[in-house]
């Protein structure tokens, strides 16, 4: 027994040597929470070094390389732990590398090939990989905040719990990489392709994924809150949940056909009269208070889209069923042949709307404006047209079965050719409502009154007759001071002419009594006869007529007292 020891000591020392002499493999990859096995640059110190044309030797863990230069070597050595820190490896070979916990912060790794390698738990903050390869690589648990890898081909890494905070990936080709959980905040990757990626709780916050391709990639529980998805392709993603996002992709997955209203993008108050591309298919989205005059959305389906209080003045909108438009600003919108049933454009402003051929079935347009809009061969069945203001509103030839008119205004509207059987019309005003031929219409319980246009004719003849009666008063009235005026003077003359006249008749008794003979030859009684025919003659004068009258019987009795028997 007393040998047992040292037996036992030289047994151990035996199975040392045997496990020693035992070729080992590469050192093992460390997982995300691994330690190195050796400590911080207690490896070969080769810090600063050109090592070019050196051959490295086969274990490297946790050597010192800071600022070492190893552009294009091809590196099989193990750097499990090293110390890289601003080392320069630009087009270095490192494929399948063995680098976990390794420090490359600030280091330049621009076109290295680092396909299959391990990096999981590096440090490579800041580093440069643009153009890189590290396809198939191992990012589990790295940090990359700050790193560009602009056109990286990073497709199928692995990035896992990773943190890439504010990482550029401009352009890089990223498809089916696992970035579950990682940490991609403030992330540059305008048009990346990064479809067929996993980011199941993965934070996405303010990056910017303008134009890049998501398509095919699972979301579950990603939070996108301020990432600008401008023109991204999300094409049959998995359990996105956009909310929080900017800008209008280009291409969305397609919503459920029961999607609640509102529960697709939210888009309430934007501006979005610049977007030129809209995704296919908005429906169930929030468009609440936006702008979007003037857009073209007759490729976009809004249905069961909200769109309330919208302005959307000379729009075009082609498939709407089910949308709630309450307040929307319509004007002159082009809505021929859109799918608007069971609508609810209730106030909405449709004025100079065009929407010939419209499907408007139980659609609700209460109290809406519809003045001077096209709705020619509109189906509007059961449509809802209360309180609507339909003035000069062309609605001929249109299908509106059992649809209701009460209250709503129908002055000098067009309703020829129409089907209106089971309409109603109770309350409305109908005054110069065209309806030739309309099918089945009955205006019972509805108001008329001289429409605007007899008004104005009437109103026209009314004011030309008063002209004409007053030019005819004032005429008469000009007449009559004429006539007046011609009287007076016609009196002064007739007054001026008596006088002379009763001074003739006058001389003519003087002349009379002043012959003493009046035995001679004068014949008395005609002169007599002249004078006494004078004075009567005068008495009874009205006119110059009658005054030129006396005149001649004065002008006979002279001639009788100068001419003899």
């Amino acid at each position: 027994m007393r040998g047992t020891p040292r037996s036992i000591a030289g047994l151990v020392t035996l199975s040392a040597a045997v496990l020693l002499s035992i070729p080992m493999p590469p050192a093992a990859a460390a997982t995300p929470g691994d330690h190195p096995p050796c400590r911080a640059r207690s490896g070969p110190h080769l810090a600063g070094r050109d090592l070019t044309r050196t051959t490295l030797p086969a274990d490297l863990s946790c050597a010192d390389l800071r600022g070492a230069k190893l552009d294009g070597l091809t590196v099989r050595s193990v750097l499990v732990g090293a110390d890289l820190t601003g080392a320069s490896l630009k087009g270095a070979h490192l494929g399948y590398a063995q680098m976990a916990g390794a420090s490359l912060r600030k280091a330049d790794l621009s076109e290295a090939e680092l396909y299959y390698a391990d990096l999981r738990g590096s440090d490579l903050r800041e580093a440069t990989m643009d153009d890189s390869s590290p396809y198939y690589a191992h990012f589990e648990g790295a940090d990359l905040t700050g790193a560009t890898m602009a056109r990286a081909k990073t497709y199928d890494a692995q990035f896992d719990d990773a943190k890439l905070v504010g990482v550029d990936l401009t352009d890089a080709a990223a498809y089916g990489a696992d970035l579950r959980r990682a940490d991609l905040r403030r992330l540059k990757a305008p048009k990346a392709r990064l479809y067929g990626a996993t980011f199941i709780r993965t934070v996405l916050r303010q990056a910017d994924l303008s134009g890049a391709e998501l398509y095919e990639s699972v979301m579950t529980g990603a939070d996108f809150r301020g990432a600008d998805l401008t023109g991204a392709d999300l094409r049959d993603v998995r359990d996105a949940r956009l909310t929080g996002s900017r800008g209008v992709p280009r291409y969305l997955p397609e919503p459920g056909p029961s999607c609640e209203p509102g529960s697709g993008q939210d888009y309430r108050g934007w501006d979005l009269t610049s977007v030129t591309d809209f995704p296919d298919d908005l429906s169930c989205a929030d468009l609440t208070g936006a702008k979007l005059d003037g857009v073209d959305l007759t490729g976009v389906k809004l249905n069961r889209a909200i769109l309330r209080d919208v302005s959307a003045a000379g729009a075009s909108l082609r498939s709407a069923k089910g949308a709630d438009l309450r307040g929307a600003r319509l004007r002159r919108a082009k809505l021929g042949g859109a799918d608007l049933a069971g609508a609810d454009l209730s106030r909405a402003d449709l004025s100079d709307a065009a929407l010939g051929s419209a499907v408007l079935t139980q659609a609700k347009l209460v109290g809406a404006d519809l003045r001077d809009a096209e709705l020619s061969s509109v189906t509007a069945d059961q449509a809802d047209f209360t309180g609507a203001r339909m003035d000069r509103a062309y609605l001929h030839s249109g299908r509106y079965r059992d649809a209701v008119f009460r209250r709503a205004v129908l002055t000098d509207a067009d309703l020829s050719d129409a089907g209106l059987r089971g309409a109603t019309f109770e309350g409305a005003e109908v005054t110069g409502l065209k309806q030739d031929f309309a099918e089945d219409i009955d205006l019972s319980g509805s108001s008329s009154r001289l429409s605007v246009g007899w008004l104005v004719f009437f109103g026209i003849a009314g004011l030309l007759g008063l002209w004409i009666v007053a030019g005819l008063t004032t005429a008469r009235v000009r007449r009559r001071r004429v006539a007046r005026e011609q009287a007076a003077e016609q009196a002064v003359r007739f007054e001026d002419a008596r006088r002379a006249q009763e001074e003739n008749v006058t001389r003519l008794g003087e002349e009379i009594d002043g012959l003493t003979d009046r035995t001679g030859d004068v014949d008395w009684n005609a002169v007599l006869d002249a004078y006494d025919a004078a004075k009567e003659a005068l008495a009874s004068a009205h006119d110059l007529s009658d005054l030129t009258d006396v005149e001649t019987i004065v002008a006979r009795g002279r001639r009788a007292l100068t001419r003899g028997r």
